[in-house]
C-alpha cells in the first residue's frame, strides 16, 4: 500500500480545493492510503471530516522561502511514512519541493495542474521549481502544450489525464424529464437549453439570452446559478432586467445553484456553455455524462472536450448570432441532436469518467516508479 499525501494549504473553496479533496477520497478505492494535509477550519478541512478522510493540520503558507513550514512539513510526512506527495494549488509548489530535496526520503512528487499558464515561466526560479515534479499531470493537452511551449519542464515529466466526474451520485432517485421539470417548475412541452454556473459576465449568460431574443423557434432556457457571495450581483440583476425588457419571462427561468445537479441535467434538451475561456469545464463533462447535446464556445479547454466539433457544437465567445445559429440546428433536427448526445456520452465514458481517470493516473504512477 502507498502512503499519499494530499497537500493543501488553500483557505478558499473552488474547484482546486473540490477536486483535492475529491481524488484523496477516490484514491482510497485503489488501494492508497491517503492523508489530507489542510489548514484548521477551512472550507477543505471541513470537507475533509464530512468524507472521514485521514487529517493532518498543517499551516497556510508563504509561497516562497517558508523555511519554517518546509521544516515542519518534512517532519509530519516522515511521521506518517509518506511515499507520495500530491498537490493542485501552485502556491504550495516551493515548500514541497524543498522538503523532497532535504528530505532522505525518495518522495515521489505529483502536481495536477489546475490553472493555465499566462506568461512564459523558462526563468532559473521556475525551472528549478519545476524541476522536483515527478509527474505534471495536465487535463488538457491544450495545458500540455502550454506548459512545454512556456517552461523549461520536460515533455517526459508530463502526462494528460483529464478530471473524472463521478457519476453514482446522478444516478440515486433516476429521475425522469417530467419528474425534473415539476421540481424545476418549467413547461413540460417546452424544448428546454440550460446554462449552469456562477453568473458572471465572463460566464456568458448573456450570450444565450441574446441567442433567445435572434431565435424565432419557442425555445425556453434554464439559468441556474448564483452570483459571487460578496461580490456584488449587479449583472445579475441586469440579466433579469434584459429578460423583462425583451419580453422573455415565460422562456427565462432563473433558478438558484443546488448541489442536485442531476434535476437540472434531467430537465434540459441541451446544454450551453458560454463561457469566455473556460479551462476544464466540468459541468461541460457533466452534460456529456447525460448524453445531453453540447453547445460549448471555442476557446481555452472546451474545443478539446468536444473533440474539436465532434462530439458536439462550437460557437465563438459572445457570438449570439452563431450560438443562435447552432440552436437552431439541434432544435429542428431532433437525429442531429440525439447523435451529438450520443457521441458526447462515449467521450465522456472513455477519457472523463471517474474510473478512466483513476486507472490512467495509477498506471502512470506506477510505470513510473517502477523506472525510478
Amino acid at each position: 500500500m502507498k502512503n499519499i499525501a494530499f497537500y493543501c494549504s488553500s483557505i478558499s473553496w473552488g474547484g482546486l480545493e473540490m477536486n483535492t479533496v475529491r481524488y484523496a477520497k477516490w484514491m482510497t478505492e485503489l488501494n492508497y492510503r491517503t492523508i489530507l494535509f489542510c489548514v484548521k477550519d477551512s472550507p477543505i478541512h471541513k470537507e475533509a471530516l464530512a468524507l472521514q478522510l485521514p487529517i493532518v493540520l498543517v499551516e497556510h503558507n508563504k509561497k516562497y522561502g517558508d523555511f519554517k513550514n518546509i521544516f515542519r512539513v518534512k517532519a509530519l510526512f516522515q511521521t506518517n511514512n509518506i511515499d507520495i506527495i500530491w498537490f493542485r494549488d501552485t502556491r504550495d509548489m516551493s515548500l514541497l519541493g524543498w522538503v523532497k530535496r532535504l528530505s532522505s526520503k525518495k518522495y515521489f512528487l505529483i502536481y495536477q495542474q489546475a490553472m493555465q499558464l499566462g506568461v512564459s515561466k523558462k526563468d532559473p526560479i521556475h525551472t528549478l521549481r519545476f524541476r522536483a515534479i515527478d509527474l505534471w499531470i495536465s487535463t488538457l493537452d491544450f495545458l500540455k502544450n502550454q506548459v512545454l511551449e512556456k517552461t523549461n519542464v520536460r515533455a517526459s515529466q508530463i502526462a494528460t489525464i483529464p478530471l473524472g466526474v463521478d457519476t453514482s451520485r446522478f444516478n440515486s432517485p433516476a429521475l425522469s424529464k417530467e419528474q425534473a421539470r415539476t421540481q424545476l417548475n418549467i413547461p413540460q412541452d417546452a424544448w428546454v437549453v440550460g446554462i449552469l454556473g456562477r453568473i458572471d459576465p465572463l460566464k456568458g449568460q448573456h450570450t444565450l439570452i441574446n441567442a433567445l431574443q435572434i431565435s424565432k423557434d419557442n425555445i425556453s432556457a434554464i439559468v441556474m446559478g448564483e452570483s459571487t457571495k460578496n461580490e456584488g450581483n449587479e449583472y445579475e440583476i441586469s440579466l433579469k432586467k434584459k429578460v423583462r425588457s425583451l419580453g422573455l419571462e415565460k422562456r427565462v427561468f432563473f433558478k438558484p445553484y443546488s448541489k442536485d445537479v442531476q434535476t437540472f441535467y434531467r430537465a434540459i434538451d441541451a446544454f450551453v456553455l458560454a463561457s469566455a475561456g473556460e479551462t476544464f469545464g466540468t459541468v461541460t463533462i457533466e452534460a456529456m455524462s447525460f448524453g445531453l447535446p453540447v453547445i460549448g464556445t471555442n476557446s481555452s479547454g472546451t474545443p478539446e472536450i468536444l473533440d474539436h466539433g465532434n462530439a458536439g457544437l462550437l460557437f465563438e465567445p459572445d457570438n449570439a448570432i452563431e450560438l443562435a445559429d447552432a440552436l437552431y440546428m439541434l432544435y429542428h433536427d431532433i437525429s442531429a441532436a440525439k447523435e451529438i448526445g450520443e457521441k458526447g456520452k462515449a467521450r465522456f465514458l472513455k477519457l472523463y469518467s471517474k474510473e478512466a481517470s483513476l486507472q490512467a493516473i495509477d498506471a502512470e504512477i506506477n510505470r513510473r516508479i517502477a523506472r525510478r
